[in-house]
């Protein structure tokens, strides 16, 4: 299933989508407490950040679709789209996660679309074998039982306490609704429908994924 918008990778020309759920981890790692992200939309249409040697561009293009190069532009790296086509009224938050035990740095692309800011997408990008690779998407959530195609907001974090660091990225999906009476969009509710932790697995130098909830 070759979906462009799920997280390409450019090799050569070609794209590879990724979306993989590892079996049996060895943990190890511990995450930094993520710090505030760069949301790119209308007005604010690049990010330059550093990472794993490498000074990288994150740029929102006119189409919608968010590139990731080299910050002089000579080198394509990975590209997202909208998951669930036309790319009118999408944004990107960009987040950087560092690890520790092993050294690593990851990006969080958080893609929202809509007044009502709907998911539209979902990626952790780092490097695997020296290349950019995309580690989860929407897909591997929907693996772990992650319902796509669904109204939902997708928030990341690396500490549930607030303090120090920790051994998971947790990731947490809610959805809004009208309770009963309701008739009024600020009387609208949120409720959580689904949160999974990530774990780095040393041995298999991928993410393992645990649904919590």
């Amino acid at each position: 299933m070759n979906r462009f918008g799920r997280c390409a990778m450019v090799i050569g020309g070609a794209l590879l989508v990724s979306g993989i759920v590892m079996q049996a981890p060895t943990f190890a790692a511990s995450f930094e407490t993520m710090g505030k992200p760069t949301f790119l939309y209308m007005d604010t249409r690049n990010v330059n950040l550093n990472a794993e040697g490498e000074r990288v561009s994150f740029i929102l293009q006119r189409d919608g679709v968010l590139r990731m190069c080299s910050r002089d532009g000579q080198h394509d790296y990975l590209s997202f789209t909208g998951y669930y086509g036309g790319n009118d009224g999408i944004g990107y938050s960009i987040n950087k996660i560092e690890m520790k035990n092993p050294n690593k740095t990851f990006f969080v692309i958080n893609a929202n679309q809509g007044a009502h800011a709907k998911n539209a997408g979902f990626w952790i990008v780092g490097k695997y074998k020296g290349q950019w690779t995309c580690f989860v998407s929407l897909d591997t959530l929907a693996n772990a039982g992650y319902t796509v195609g669904e109204w939902h907001q997708l928030k990341v974090v690396t500490d549930t306490t607030g303090y120090g660091t920790s051994n998971a990225v947790y990731i947490t999906s809610q959805h809004e609704y009208m309770p009963p009476g309701a008739i009024y969009g600020y009387q609208r509710k949120f409720a959580v429908d689904f949160r999974a932790a990530l774990n780095w697995d040393n041995q298999a130098q991928w993410f393992s994924i645990t649904r919590l909830q």
